[in-house]
């Protein structure tokens, strides 16, 4: 992934820290990634897919950007899981812990706490 590092340089510095965790480190499950980058990286695929969601409501590019949506969306799983561990990793926790987020109605909010927690040393 490191021939993406010149367009990753080119980013604005608000989208950088997504360049850097979901383009550079796509299938890296090891490591550790800081509260502040995970929930920076977390808004800005937000603004990502909302931007494209809203994208779908025009009548002339719906279909394209309905598409554009949903291979966005698949692009970034791993990697979404990959930034999940590493967060997990850096709160002190070990990477089984992401199956906390299956658990019906409650899952999320486990991991929204653990998510949330300050680093570990």
């Amino acid at each position: 992934m490191e021939q993406l590092r010149p367009f990753v340089e080119k980013l604005p510095d608000f989208f950088k820290p997504w360049g850097e965790e979901i383009l550079l480190r796509y299938f890296d499950f090891e490591g550790r990634t800081s509260r502040e980058t995970y929930w920076h990286v977390f808004l800005n695929s937000i603004i990502i897919g909302l931007v494209l969601s809203a994208l779908c409501v025009i009548p002339v590019i719906g279909v394209i950007a309905g598409i554009v949506d949903g291979l966005y969306g698949l692009a970034t799983l791993i990697p979404g899981i990959a930034i999940t561990v590493r967060r997990l990793n850096d709160s002190g926790k070990s990477w089984p812990y992401i199956f906390f987020g299956l658990i019906p109605c409650v899952g999320w909010i486990i991991l929204l706490v653990f998510m949330l927690q300050p680093s570990a040393d």
